[in-house]
């Protein structure tokens, strides 16, 4: 068979996986990743041939997308926050309303004060690096209960020219002494119960043990919540991404182990309740 243009590879991939019910704009999201193409860019390669390794790559991605791989999993990239990082199965896929909860932290934040800040559940550390790119005098670490998850993080580190302390751990307990002007935190906060309603290829590719958490998807945030004070300098902030649809679970919870401390909730595009911040909590002296 003779080799495609690049255009005559997208109408063949788009025309396969729409045929199974897959995204068929997953093969632009391929070769803009894979190139490091702009929209106007894959425009310009339309009447340009592949190579024949190429052409074979691009067939083996869209194959592996078609058994409902995620596609940033394939090519190993997603973007975030008009960055690229580095992904792979032991971290979760970024999403937008991960952008929205640093876009609420950079407004919210001083931008010129060296805060101490901890990204924690930090993953491939979207986050953390973000912010510290974005905030350059904040102090950042990144954590993570997940030795897979950092080896990611790292990676991104490396790519994005950061330097920032990396921390195995589970919530604080490598981090018992430690305090902070700012907490960030993408923790898991999917009930279990919940794999009826969730993509199939999320429950076959992401990691597990950063989509659930236990007590109908509360559970970590109910440690989180009884601790926090501990780890919070006075007057420290926290952040963090929610389930849609535990906007008054959550605020129980909160008032219910921190009865003396505040919570707002902001919500995304679809007016659903996704992020909190929390403040006003009695703080440990020690």
């Amino acid at each position: 068979m003779s080799n495609w243009t690049y255009f005559q590879a997208q109408r063949w991939a788009s025309s396969f996986l729409r045929r199974l019910h897959q995204d068929q704009y997953a093969p632009e999201f391929v070769l803009k990743m894979i190139h490091g193409w702009s929209d106007a860019d894959l425009l310009m390669h339309n009447r340009v041939v592949m190579s024949d390794d190429e052409k074979q790559r691009f067939q083996a991605a869209i194959f592996r997308i078609a058994k409902n791989e995620p596609t940033q999993y394939v090519v190993g990239k997603a973007p975030f926050f008009g960055r690229t990082f580095v992904v792979n199965n032991d971290v979760l896929i970024p999403e937008m309303e991960t952008e929205d909860l640093v876009e609420w932290v950079l407004q919210e934040m001083p931008e010129n004060e060296p805060l101490k800040v901890l990204d924690l559940g930090t993953g491939s550390g979207v986050i953390g690096i973000t912010l510290s790119l974005e905030r350059p005098r904040w102090n950042i670490t990144l954590s993570d209960i997940s030795a897979g998850a950092l080896r990611v993080a790292t990676a991104n580190q490396r790519l994005h020219g950061t330097n920032l302390p990396e921390v195995e751990s589970d919530l604080f307990t490598k981090l018992a002494n430690e305090r902070y002007d700012l907490i960030v935190t993408n923790p898991p906060y999917i009930s279990p119960n919940a794999r009826d309603v969730m993509d199939q290829s999320v429950i076959e590719y992401e990691p597990p043990v950063a989509l659930f958490a236990s007590e109908n998807g509360l559970g970590l945030y109910h440690r989180l919540f009884e601790q926090v004070h501990d780890h919070l300098k006075p007057g420290g902030i926290l952040f963090g991404e929610t389930g849609y649809d535990q906007e008054e679970s959550i605020q129980r919870l909160f008032h219910q182990t921190q009865p003396q401390a505040k919570i707002k909730v902001r919500h995304d595009i679809a007016d659903r309740m996704r992020m909190i911040k929390t403040w006003d909590f009695i703080y440990d002296q020690r």
